[in-house]
């Protein structure tokens, strides 16, 4: 089974819009509902973004899947290239796709999307297999000593707003230096806890998220030092405790003070 039939609703939850294109002729529909509520799906999420997921399943290949940033195609989706239905009175996108090429109908132009075959899923870069430590569950009993737990905000723990700032920044702690995928294998690849820079008290309800100056890989070591107070550490603070206590050096290329504070 394809991997992303596996995980649809998973996908579709966390705002991206999944279609099965047609296995002989590579024809599949948008519609502008949808769309929109995908979009505002993602916002929800903290996600500035979300991918259109085309999937086929033509040779049994779990991860025969495009998974395309709609911003990347969005051009093609404009109010002229929209198709009316005088049976339905329905308006859709009519959309074929071969060989990672995709075209629109009514537009000229084909988007070369063969970059995104086979790219790894949202609700495969969230890591669900793996808790982060700071997360127990409510129905978890301890007989020695109480649980401690770290006060994190939902931007750090929103699976779309960590996939973008891994991405974007890496998976190595951007205090530290500390890469999961380096210390353990292959399996613990591109796991990393994101901080989220700004200080609560300091986001409104309308707040968007910035995944490339408001997110920051950070390890689970530095994450739990920066919130150990009630106001959150600075990045350069916790650097300045490892340079000072000598258990590590600052990283070789230590984010600009200016971006993140």
């Amino acid at each position: 089974m394809s991997i992303v039939e596996a995980n649809r609703k998973q996908l579709e939850a966390l705002g991206e819009y999944v279609i099965r294109a047609n296995a002989s002729s590579g024809w599949f529909a948008v519609f502008p509902k949808k769309l929109t509520a995908c979009r505002q799906l993602a916002q929800g999420h903290a996600r500035t973004d979300f991918n259109l997921v085309v999937y086929r399943t033509v040779d049994g290949d779990e991860r025969d899947h495009w998974a395309i940033p709609f911003s990347f195609a969005s051009q093609a989706f404009t109010e002229g290239s929209l198709t009316h239905s005088d049976v339905n009175g329905i308006d859709r996108w009519n959309c074929t796709f071969r060989s990672g090429i995709l075209h629109v109908t009514h537009t000229e132009q084909d988007i070369d999307c063969t970059q995104f075959h086979r790219r790894r899923l949202i609700v495969e870069d969230s890591r669900p297999d793996i808790a982060l430590p700071e997360e127990v569950a409510e129905d978890e009993v301890y007989a020695e000593g109480n649980v401690t737990r770290i006060s994190v905000n939902r931007y750090e723990r929103d699976p779309g707003a960590r996939t973008q700032c891994i991405a974007i920044h890496g998976a190595a702690c951007a205090i530290c230096g500390f890469d999961f995928g380096v210390a353990y294998g292959d399996r613990m690849s591109g796991f990393i806890h994101v901080h989220h820079v700004t200080p609560l008290h300091q986001i409104g309800e309308r707040y968007a998220v910035n995944p490339k100056t408001d997110l920051i890989p950070v390890c689970p070591n530095c994450h739990a030092v920066i919130h150990s107070k009630r106001e959150p550490m600075s990045l350069e603070a916790v650097r300045q405790l490892l340079i000072q206590e000598g258990e590590q050096a600052a990283p070789e290329q230590p984010l600009p003070a200016a971006q993140f504070r």
